[in-house]
Formats: C-alpha cells, sequence, structure tokens
C-alpha cells in the first residue's frame, strides 16, 4: 500500500508539473534542416517551373497577368529532436518573411493538394491555384493588406501568425501540402517579393517558428488514474 502510495504520488507529481515550453524553427539550409519547398506561379510563361528561383513573386498584376506562390515545410511533426510530437501542445507558430519589394497584399489558402516544386507551373494547376476546395481551401485563413496598387506591405520583416495554420496540419484537419499565397484581385496589381528558401543567404530564407509545450502521453494518465483507483479501492476495504 506504501508503495502503491509513493508511485501515485510521484505520477501525481510528474503531470502536475507544467512542462516547459521549446521553440523549435524550420528554415531551410538552417540546422541541419532540408524540408523547406517553395515556388511561384507565373501566368506569362505559364509552362515554367520556377522552383529553384532565388525570389518569390505574389502580384495581381505582373506584366498584366496575376503570380502565385506556393511555400511548405516538410518534415514538421514526428518524434525525432526538433520536430513537433503529436501530442504536443502548438503554443504559438509564425512564419516571417523578408520582404524585400512593398506590395499590395496577400491571401494565405491551406493547399489541399501535393505539389512538387521542381514540376509546379501555372499550366500544371490548369489556370493557377483554384480557391476551390479542392486545389486550396474556399476562404484564406489569414490576409495582410489590402485590395488596391498601394504598397499596404511595408518592406523589411513580415512576422505572419500561423497558430492555427499549424494546429489544423497537426490534428489532421488539412494535408499538411503546406500553403497557396494568392494576390487580392483584381487590384493588389503592386507585386510583393521576398527571398525563397533557394536564396544565398539562408538568414534571409522563410523561416516558421513554433512555440510547443509537451503534455503527458495518454500512458502516464492511465497509470495515474489506475493507481489512484487502486488507493481508493484499498482505503475503501481498510474502512
Amino acid at each position: 500500500m506504501t508503495h502503491l502510495i509513493k508511485t501515485t504520488c510521484a505520477l501525481l507529481a510528474l503531470c502536475s508539473v507544467p512542462a516547459s515550453a521549446a521553440t523549435l524553427t524550420f528554415q531551410h539550409g538552417s540546422n541541419g534542416y532540408l524540408g523547406g519547398a517553395d515556388t511561384s506561379l507565373v501566368s506569362n510563361t505559364p509552362d515554367s517551373a520556377f522552383g529553384d528561383a532565388e525570389e518569390l513573386s505574389i502580384d495581381a498584376s505582373d506584366g498584366g497577368s496575376p503570380n502565385h506562390v506556393l511555400i511548405r515545410f516538410d518534415d514538421l511533426f514526428g518524434t525525432s529532436a526538433g520536430q513537433i510530437g503529436a501530442t504536443d501542445l502548438i503554443v504559438s507558430a509564425t512564419l516571417t518573411v523578408n520582404v524585400t519589394s512593398a506590395g499590395s497584399g496577400i491571401l494565405f489558402h491551406d493547399m489541399l493538394l501535393p505539389w512538387n516544386e521542381a514540376t509546379a507551373s501555372w499550366n500544371s494547376f490548369g489556370d493557377g491555384i483554384q480557391t476551390d476546395g479542392i486545389e486550396a481551401s474556399v476562404l484564406p485563413f489569414l490576409s495582410v493588406g489590402d485590395n488596391t496598387g498601394d504598397a499596404n506591405i511595408e518592406q523589411g520583416s513580415l512576422t505572419l501568425d500561423f497558430t492555427d495554420a499549424l494546429r489544423r496540419m497537426q490534428n489532421g484537419a488539412v494535408p499538411g501540402y503546406g500553403w497557396a499565397l494568392l494576390p487580392f484581385m483584381p487590384n493588389g496589381t503592386n507585386g510583393i517579393d521576398f527571398p525563397s528558401r533557394d536564396f544565398s543567404l539562408v538568414a534571409e530564407r522563410p523561416l516558421l517558428t513554433v512555440e510547443v509545450t509537451p503534455v503527458p502521453e495518454p500512458e502516464a494518465w492511465a497509470m495515474l488514474m489506475a493507481g489512484l483507483g487502486l488507493i481508493g479501492f484499498a482505503a475503501r476495504r481498510r474502512g
């Protein structure tokens, strides 16, 4: 009985102590991470793939025609060091890009179809990314800027709240194919540019920062509850 009480108390203490938060960063080429993928879909050259370009461009009118962008971070979730665990609580997540050309704005949609940066082009998706609930989500989960030709998004570091986007990926609500970055139509004609995962300076590439707090595994809670039940049963017998 004494041993059971000590064991259960130890488990209770373990489960009641708040786990320390950890900050995970994902930036292609930094700290051994090589899971970044991105590309521009350019309607002026609809059959060309730009997966190895050093810059990404989102524009409602680039020479009269729009550009779309795809971006993704692979190998975010798993059991290895530096990955987000299946039961981890995602406290916050941000995507940071370095805007080199101020522009109108960006609409962010969950991608619902897989894509390969080496082959993705404007025409490989038929006519750029369709927000039809098949290629990408119908509604954007985030928007910045406005549907004008003004420079609504200034040059410099732009940090965006991707907490809910990462939580959707973790719980399986979306398949984890990254995001489509689309211009405001028809008036978002001031294109926004920022370095891609292939940019020569690693520090300027897109950066995903995720703060997580580990949550005790279900087995630990089960052991705790079983121990408490046995203590209660033993107490009733002694009474």
